[in-house]
């Protein structure tokens, strides 16, 4: 299941997106398994279904994802695909680190973050 938070600083259509990759890389979501459809979704969430479309939109330009004319959005074969965005995504993290370390940020200060993320991640 999807959950966004409407608080958080993260986009919308991007936690949709991040709930998406979470049940890929868990085995939830497997090779031609379909996805919400866009009015389901956008309803279940509470949301406009733009931002739905923007999400899945997203990830099939990403490759992880395909449509079928009027029959909706289904996961593509993806373990080689997780893994180049896996190593793309760690590439940029790295890049951001090395970015805010010049402006003195303590690598405690980067450590607890990310030990914060992950409890965030475990309710």
């Amino acid at each position: 299941m999807i959950v966004v938070n409407g608080q958080s600083s993260t986009p919308i259509y991007q936690q949709i997106i991040e709930g998406v990759l979470a049940q890929i890389a868990s085995g939830l979501l497997r090779t031609d398994d379909p996805l919400p459809g866009i009015r389901t979704l956008a309803k279940d969430l509470g949301i406009n279904p733009n931002t739905v479309v923007k999400a899945y939109g997203e990830l099939e330009k990403d490759g992880l994802v395909y449509s079928l004319t009027g029959k909706g959005y289904y996961i593509r074969d993806t373990r080689q695909d997780l893994s180049a965005l896996m190593n793309d995504k760690l590439s940029a993290l790295r890049k951001d680190i090395e970015y805010v370390k010049h402006f003195g940020v303590p690598a405690q200060t980067l450590i607890d973050m990310i030990t914060s993320i992950y409890k965030e991640n475990r309710r």
